[in-house]
């Protein structure tokens, strides 16, 4: 009886930096989330705190513009990148041109 070797699970550099890209978006998410009046209230409530803000309507505009807006983005940067390697990567071809005989 043999065993064979177990293989240990391989991930990519570009799987890598795809789920890099995509935690720090979504940190930055957080990070505006964090800032909106009513998740503050939210947060300090669920803490056992009193909610007493102000409502902050740039914040929370923002929020919601990169909330809506950055998935698109994070498509688009992705999928430019993936072309240019696509590009760069292409096989050349040669042509042979051929003369008529003299």
């Amino acid at each position: 009886m043999s065993t064979s070797p177990k293989t240990r699970p391989q991930i990519s550099i570009a799987l890598m930096i795809l789920l890099m890209s995509i935690f720090a978006v979504m940190s930055a998410g957080m990070f505006y989330a964090s800032r909106v009046g009513a998740i503050q209230d939210e947060i300090a409530i669920f803490g056992g705190n009193s909610a007493t803000s102000e409502p902050n309507r740039a914040a929370h505009l923002i929020f919601l513009m990169f909330t809506y807006t950055s998935p698109l983005l994070l498509a688009l940067v992705l999928g430019t990148i993936v072309s240019i390697m696509r590009f760069r990567n292409r096989p050349t071809v040669t042509r042979r041109v051929t003369l008529p005989p003299a």
